[in-house]
């Protein structure tokens, strides 16, 4: 006759198998993070190097932001720009107007005709949508057009730029003003409070480049989205196509600590330097990392 368990038995059994979830689960948990990180520094390396291509092709870093509707009369149709930038002609998208589009963002474009989004057409081809999208992210909408391809930004506040926006430029940055690639951001995990962003922002108002409102730079944050605890961190990808982890956040003036706490969004510099003057060849106004 086979004997039962006993009560004693069973709650020993039960918690030794408590004990072993208590310990694997979290190494477990551990190994995924770490996993969806490198995949999103893999994403940022292929983002910087078609990037970096781009420009030194091109001449100019891609724009942030085009404006369809007001684009071609205000750029294209002007002989001096097309000279130094002829990706500005429409017929090089396959459309014949400007105005053909809906959208046209660094990572997504539509056209008027089109229901949905055709991504990576401003780098020239990269088109795998999951190359723009960090693995972490999993919130699949957006700030910006309602566009569903989500969780990186590009640094518009020195290299790119965004139409109609409140800066003193009118045009992306010409490679020749970089002096340094390793030492500019230029995509990373993108998030403020509302949610991802694609446009990245510099945490001070430089008044040589710009006019933006605070609130433009609270829009323009980075989200510390990898790692758990003290682990946690932004992943972030220089013009030379390296990426780094950043783990202290920042707030606009330089101050630590996050812009927006439930989302874990903040800026990773206390300064401007690492965003642009600092590969611009200019002092560095950054705190050590």
């Amino acid at each position: 006759m086979k004997r039962a368990f006993s009560l004693l038995e069973v709650v020993v059994v039960m918690g030794l198998i408590i004990g072993v979830a208590l310990v694997v689960l979290p190494a477990l948990r551990s190994a995924r993070e770490r996993a969806l990180s490198a995949q999103c520094k893999t994403n940022l390396h292929q983002l910087a190097v078609t990037c970096l291509n781009y420009t030194m092709n091109e001449g100019f870093f891609p724009w942030g932001m085009i404006a369809p509707d007001m684009h071609e009369n205000r750029y294209w149709k002007t002989e001096a720009y097309r000279k130094v930038y002829p990706r500005e002609d429409p017929a090089r998208h396959h459309v014949a107007l400007w105005s053909d589009y809906a959208s046209f963002c660094w990572d997504f474009t539509r056209r008027r005709t089109d229901l949905g989004w055709k991504s990576g057409e401003m780098f020239g081809g990269l088109e795998a949508a999951s190359v723009f999208s960090c693995p972490k992210c999993t919130d699949e909408s957006d700030n910006w057009d309602g566009n569903h391809i989500t969780g990186y930004n590009y640094n518009v506040c020195y290299l790119g730029y965004v139409e109609n926006d409140a800066s003193k430029r009118f045009y992306p940055t010409p490679w020749s003003d970089i002096k340094n690639p390793s030492a500019v951001v230029v995509f990373g995990d993108g998030g403020y409070a509302g949610g991802p962003n694609k446009f990245m922002r510099a945490p001070i108002q430089d008044k040589q480049y710009d006019r933006s409102a605070s609130s433009l730079r609270k829009a323009g944050t980075q989200a510390f989205r990898h790692g758990l605890g003290r682990w946690r961190h932004c992943n972030m990808a220089f013009l030379d196509g390296h990426v780094e982890e950043f783990r202290q956040p920042y707030r606009a003036g330089g101050n630590k600590g996050w812009v927006d706490e439930r989302t874990h969004s903040a800026f990773i510099s206390s300064g401007n330097g690492i965003y642009g003057p600092r590969g611009f060849g200019i002092d560095d106004d950054d705190e050590p990392r």
